[in-house]
């Protein structure tokens, strides 16, 4: 007893512990409502339990493993609860299709996300803002500037850095700082006119680390507590450590932001914050929200651009016989005396179906960016309420055997059936990514000339090859491979050769490229 007692003292002499009881007590209240609710008229799920919902079973397990499971129980539309929220998660592309696409007309808003949006990013960032005025202000700009015709205006800079990747690749085996190097001058050329010309540079690691901001803050205690209870939000700045965090968080990301605008403005070439700058809503934009808009999408497409492109290099090592069949594609269409170019992209299927699969195998985004609906819907005769958080379960969908047999396997053939139903790692309906185009454009012309000109293999470090585990993932909101070494060895001298006179041949005056980029530039 005296133990409790000087405890229970100690804890009551914590700063923490008046506004400790009473979130708890609002928790325990709420969670205590929830046990009276009905569900009868949602869609099935695993019972939650009070107060925390269904978050402890993902403690236990990989929430990719619950997910299968439940879905395999309960059919392709599950209600869960994470603590406060309630959560309908869909693991069939048809039915993402009917809901996200043919109703995106109430299914294209996004949850509240008080830590990565309104705490974090001020309500700016184009991805996770919610379905209003000023995301309909930021899409138009991304479309003008990201959409299919615009972007086969950026092949001669796409041209330019995957010339300078080979080259790179040439004398050092790091393809993944490489790699980096790519994704991240490939966005930062074309939004600021910002071009990286070493691989040594401090840039992409800035990118990565001012990325991870999100993902770091919904990582820690407090921040998940916040997200799954917002009620905890409402704590006073001096006894919530997570508004600490955010802010901190907040004032990197805008100095960043703001010090590549500050460079796209004074650039003397074309670059996407003078495209922008130029049109009406841009006129009409502050500085700060332009700086996010081109910020999100410069930041998006050197996440995506890098994730894709060093997942398929896994792919290649671990699949030879799958580099094989590609070179021998290439060879046929290409020949050995040029290296491939965008207009080759019709006559290469085989390509394409390597990065398919490799988006399909380990899907990128694997629960994508939740949705989140406007207005009381109801599907198969469930009730989805208002503002229920929608989770396209993007991974649950690749490895469904009835649309994928053998799923696990790394099977680009089953991409040629041209009545193939595609997987979507690029979103749907409305919330559907504007950098699509682009980033599949930028992994297309480098993983093409990547085979075209190397045997792609493992590594061998003190005479024993590096083995890959496939599935040594990182995942956040995204699943990215963890680091793994491989070896890069020019598929002939006439290879090489040809190699060195491309990236020689590409060294212009960057300005030249740019502007010819420009709408009307030639």
């Amino acid at each position: 007893m005296t133990i409790n007692l000087a405890l229970a003292s100690g804890m009551a002499e914590h700063p923490l512990f008046g506004v400790s009881l009473l979130i708890v007590a609002c928790i325990t209240l709420y969670g205590v409502s929830l046990c009276w609710k009905q569900r009868s008229l949602l869609p099935p799920g695993p019972k939650p339990l009070p107060i925390v919902g269904n978050i402890h079973a993902m403690i236990r397990r990989s929430p990719m493993a619950c997910f299968q499971d439940w879905h395999e129980r309960f059919g392709p539309i599950i209600t869960l609860r994470y603590g406060q929220r309630l959560v309908v998660s869909i693991s069939s592309y048809r039915v993402a299709q009917e809901l996200l696409d043919k109703r995106g007309v109430i299914y294209s808003s996004r949850p509240r996300f008080i830590m990565a949006s309104e705490r974090m990013t001020n309500n700016m960032n184009l991805v996770i803002i919610p379905y209003n005025k000023r995301w309909q202000n930021h899409n138009r700009i991304a479309a003008s500037l990201l959409d299919a015709g615009t972007v086969k205006r950026y092949a001669p800079l796409q041209d330019l850095e995957s010339n300078r990747c080979l080259f790179d690749l040439q004398h050092s085996n790091d393809f993944s700082k490489i790699l980096a190097r790519y994704a991240a001058s490939t966005v930062l050329t074309l939004g600021y006119g910002i071009h990286l010309s070493r691989s040594d540079c401090n840039e992409p690691e800035e990118l990565e680390r001012i990325n991870a901001h999100p993902f770091e803050a919904l990582g820690s205690m407090y921040c998940r507590l916040v997200e799954l209870f917002p009620v905890v939000d409402r704590a006073p700045y001096v006894l919530a450590p997570w508004k600490w965090l955010a802010a901190h968080a907040q004032r990197e990301t805008t100095a960043l932001h703001m010090k590549h605008l500050a460079a796209g403005m004074s650039a003397s070439a074309w670059n996407w914050v003078h495209e922008a700058k130029a049109s009406k809503l841009g006129q009409l934009m502050p500085d700060e929200e332009l700086a996010y808009l081109i910020g999100t999408l410069q930041q998006a497409g050197f996440e995506a651009i890098l994730t894709v492109t060093r997942l398929l290099v896994k792919a290649i090592v671990l699949h030879p016989e799958c580099a094989e069949r590609a070179q021998e594609e290439l060879d046929h269409v290409v020949g050995s005396n040029r290296l491939p170019r965008m207009e080759d992209q019709n006559r290469l299927p085989y390509i394409h179906a390597m990065i398919n699969e490799a988006m399909r195998w380990q899907p990128p985004t694997p629960f994508a960016i939740p949705h989140a609906n406007t207005q009381d819907d109801v599907y198969m005769g469930y009730d989805i309420p208002k503002g229920t958080m929608i989770i396209p379960n993007i991974w649950v969908m690749a490895f469904d055997a009835n649309d994928f047999p053998d799923p696990y396997a790394y099977k680009p053939e089953r991409w040629l059936d041209a009545n193939k139903v595609l997987h979507s790692s690029f979103g749907f309906g409305r919330r559907v990514c504007p950098g699509r185009h682009l980033g599949y454009s930028s992994t297309f012309i480098v993983i093409a000339r990547m085979l075209w000109a190397y045997t792609i293999s493992h590594a061998y470090r003190d005479g024993k090859r590096v083995e890959i585990d496939p599935w040594d993932l990182k995942f956040t909101f995204t699943a990215a491979s963890k680091p793994f070494d491989a070896s890069f060895r020019a598929r002939s001298p006439h290879h090489r050769q040809l190699i060195e006179a491309a990236w020689a041949n590409s060294e212009r005056e960057l300005d030249v490229i740019l502007d010819g980029m420009r709408p009307g530039g030639s």
